[in-house]
């Protein structure tokens, strides 16, 4: 009887945490695996544009790699579909890992450049911090629970710590559930407005996003473009360029899983950007939130042989959004900006009368723009980009992205 105790009480508890421990570290290097696949195709997919001698041979290896890309997404999402616990906390170590790295770049930087002192104990300790951080992530538990549906709304990043604004959305926004093969939306629908996926997979498949280039000035300038799929999870966002624009949908989304949304509608988002005016506004935060988007994805097209998320991560507390009305022109590069990204829309430089289509970064030899309507229907372009409580209307849809120099005078928040 004693025997039989002990193998019940003591060793199969013991022998069952370590097959979970063995599990779960399995699962951890087959998520890694996946994970630097998908962020490996995608980098050499911009590679491959720039070197490949020829244009048919280009095309047809980047539609062998978007392919495998798009099934190890696939997979990458039904592992944080089965496994959210170990997802969420490889997710979590991967951040604190992307911090410290930043922070020792940051460091050689300021040592190259003369600014911080070789031999200074401030730095020497912070470098020391640094290494023992990076030490201090195995010691990180293998799992952590996944965000609750509040805790997803609230680490939106257009919300983060606005206290009355995640108050407000939370009073309006209802919980929405869908059935594996379910459609959330459909591509030349409007849009409802936006999900916050709080669980399960969905995917997304439809034309090329355009951004606000009408189908047929964008089809000219690249027939050559594939179809755009993407596979979403816990903590991706559908709809926002869509319901801030009223265009719509450029996309389908089904569902590859059971899936659980958090729905807000477009007129509660409308009253949210009504109510919260205050500098910076809830519709600015959420256009400088998709202007980042749109500007990683354009660095990493056009300088994939640069350093451009150490670039992004220096000048990130100088970026802000700014709007071109329309009929009106606009200067841009002066002693202060450092690089100008056209994020929404179409201008044109009105020296040479060159036409510039978003996404694109403006050259440094443009240096006053005007916008130019691409669209069938002007007057549907955006009816309503609210800058102020007194300054209503239409308003063009070009948007830019600007980086200025740290030492730069940044213009008032809109």
């Amino acid at each position: 009887m004693l025997c039989q105790y002990y193998i019940f009480q003591i060793v199969i508890p013991k022998l069952i945490y370590l097959l979970n421990k063995q599990i779960n570290k399995q699962l951890t290097f087959r998520y890694d695996i996946a994970k630097g696949y998908v962020q490996g195709e995608e980098d050499t997919k911009y590679l491959i544009e720039q070197i490949a001698g020829h244009e048919s041979i280009s095309q047809e290896i980047n539609k062998i790699m978007e392919k495998n890309k798009q099934d190890a997404m696939k997979e990458l999402g039904l592992m944080q579909r089965d496994y959210p616990d170990i997802v969420t906390a490889l997710k979590t170590k991967q951040a604190v890992q992307t911090v410290l790295n930043t922070a020792s770049e940051t460091l050689e930087v300021l040592k190259s450049g003369g600014i911080v002192d070789k031999n200074e104990g401030a730095k020497i300790e912070k470098v020391k911090m640094i290494l023992i951080k990076k030490k201090q992530l195995g010691t990180l538990p293998s799992t952590i629970a996944p965000p609750t549906a509040e805790e997803l709304l609230r680490n939106i990043s257009w919300l983060e710590n606005e206290k009355k604004q995640i108050e407000f959305i939370q009073k309006k926004a209802r919980l929405l559930c869908y059935d594996y093969g379910d459609v959330i939306c459909e591509e030349g629908e409007m849009p409802q407005g936006i999900h916050l996926i709080i669980s399960g997979m969905t995917k997304l498949y439809g034309s090329s996003p355009r951004y606000g280039i009408d189908g047929d000035v964008c089809e000219p300038r690249y027939p050559t473009r594939m179809p755009f799929t993407d596979y979403l999870v816990s903590g991706a966002i559908i709809g926002e360029l869509n319901c801030l624009t009223k265009h719509e949908m450029e996309y389908t989304v089904t569902c590859e899983t059971a899936v659980q949304t958090c729905f807000i509608s477009m007129d509660d988002l409308f009253e949210a950007f009504d109510t919260f005016l205050e500098c910076p506004s809830l519709e600015y935060k959420i256009w400088l939130k998709l202007a980042l988007d749109i500007t990683i994805k354009t660095f990493k097209e056009n300088l994939a042989y640069q350093d451009w998320s150490y670039k992004m991560c220096t000048k990130f507390p100088n970026i802000y959004v700014m709007d071109v009305p329309t009929h009106s022109k606009c200067d841009i590069y002066d002693e202060n900006m450092e690089d100008v990204i056209l994020v929404y829309g179409s201008v044109q430089d009105c020296q040479v009368l060159q036409p510039y289509f978003a996404p694109c970064i403006l050259p440094k030899t443009c240096h006053q723009v005007k916008t130019i309507f691409t669209t069938r229907d002007p007057q549907t372009m955006e009816p309503s980009i609210k800058i102020n409580q007194s300054a209503r209307g239409n308003r063009s849809v070009v948007r830019y992205f600007q980086f200025l120099e740290t030492s730069g005078n940044i213009p008032p928040l809109k």
